[in-house]
């Protein structure tokens, strides 16, 4: 039998700690044709201080044992939501998770893996567990988790990262795959297809990429470049040199970048970049107008080299990006006689 325990912190995503419970009582179910006289995964719940904790959507979550009392084989660390909100919330969440470190790192000296799930990388890097290791975290809380600790490997473009005996999965509902992974891991293949198969799950994902938006960086008092933010985000789509930023920032082409970058985390030109692609993704996502139509409304007037940007970016082409992402119906087929605005609508590129 495999010991499993899930911590849950306060302020968490409750169907990330509920929903590995269920998860894993799947697995149970499929591996019943194995016979056993225990079941392969044994699931607990625990929290801080042993009491019920809140998730964010305001659900109680209530632990099954305490962490004193149990020597697991698998540890998996839930999301503390405080790290997607903003800093101001983060020093107060990982001064209560403090409690935790200590048993976390014998764990980990004992043998056992631990893991977590979206912001619950934050408890890992503040054991000490994610020293020397990768890891990933919700692509939101990204910029935070780099100030915190800027020592440590992230990957945030990463779904999921395996280094051994250390996990990380990336956003909320990155839980599933975790729990995919760990069943195939720590079961078998053929376990892992049945409760995909039982719970109507696709494939494992592997990349956070498709799902991430770009925030460009205020966390700086540079006014200087944050006008230039400003103005760029209003006029993305002009045709604009860097030597034009810098003459309208009244700074030297080499002080404008070297300030922009320390400001931002980005040089000059991936920020224009990243604004055009969300710009591109929000025309995927809320028209039909043909994908060459998007791309220069953004800007480009070299298609191909924005095709190329834009996947190597997002992790996906863009026709793959309106089929997964659209929110604009199709024109349907009506019967004759009848009409319908989006039935005459152009199709899709």
């Amino acid at each position: 039998m495999t010991k499993i325990v899930i911590v849950a912190l306060p302020f968490c995503h409750g169907s990330g700690i509920v929903g590995v419970m269920d998860f894993f009582a799947a697995a149970n179910f499929c591996d019943r044709a194995a016979p056993r006289s225990e079941p392969r995964f044994d699931c607990q719940i625990v929290t801080i201080d042993g009491e019920p904790v809140r998730s964010y959507s305001g659900i109680p979550i209530a632990p099954t044992v305490r962490w004193e009392d149990v020597h697991p084989d698998l540890i998996i660390v839930g999301s503390a939501m405080e790290a997607v909100l903003g800093d101001r919330h983060i020093d107060a969440a990982m001064d209560q998770s403090r409690p935790l470190h200590p048993w976390l790192r014998s764990a980990v000296d004992q043998g056992a893996v631990v893991a977590s799930v979206c912001t619950g990388s934050f408890v890992l890097a503040e054991a000490g567990l994610l020293t020397e290791h990768v890891a990933t975290t919700h692509w939101r809380a990204a910029p935070a988790f780099r100030r915190r600790y800027p020592d440590l490997r992230l990957e945030t473009e990463q779904l999921l990262v395996d280094n051994g005996q250390i996990i990380c999965a990336g956003g909320a509902t990155a839980f599933i795959d975790l729990c995919l992974y760990l069943v195939e891991k720590l079961g078998s293949p053929a376990l892992a297809v049945a409760c995909s198969k039982l719970l109507v799950l696709d494939a494992r994902r592997t990349e956070q990429t498709p799902y991430m938006n770009f925030y460009g960086s205020r966390a700086h008092q540079d006014e200087v470049i944050g006008e230039i933010q400003n103005w760029l985000e209003q006029h993305y789509a002009d045709n604009i040199a860097i030597d034009d930023l810098a003459e309208r920032a009244r700074l030297g082409p080499r002080t404008f970048k070297r300030r922009f970058k320390e400001a931002t985390g980005e040089t000059p030109l991936h920020y224009l970049q990243h604004l055009r692609i969300e710009a591109a993704k929000h025309g995927l996502e809320s028209t039909r107008r043909q994908t060459a139509q998007i791309i220069w409304d953004v800007g480009y007037e070299d298609a191909s080299s924005f095709r190329r940007l834009f996947k190597r970016n997002v992790g996906c082409t863009m026709e793959e990006y309106r089929r997964r992402f659209s929110y604009v119906t199709p024109g349907r087929v009506r019967a004759p006689g009848t009409t319908s605005p989006m039935s005459e609508s152009a199709p899709y590129s």
